[in-house]
């Protein structure tokens, strides 16, 4: 599972901005998005040339814990 969210997150240096915005975390003052691989989201956000990977977060959880 480590491996394939590696890899899910190395994709994001092609174009980061085409993943779907979280919508739980609407809002923040930073615009996260998301990657899904299986149960997990991948929460990230870009700083002019920098991703910021904020979260891993296994989806059946309840989402509220996303903002925690």
């Amino acid at each position: 599972i480590k491996g394939e969210i590696l890899s899910k997150i190395l994709l994001l240096q092609h174009n980061p901005m085409i993943r779907q915005q979280e919508e739980y975390l609407e809002g923040m003052s930073q615009q996260i998005r998301r990657i899904v691989y299986s149960n997990y989201k991948i929460l990230y956000f870009v700083d002019v040339d920098d991703i910021v990977n904020t979260n891993i977060f296994d989806s059946r959880q309840d989402p509220e814990k996303m903002k925690g």
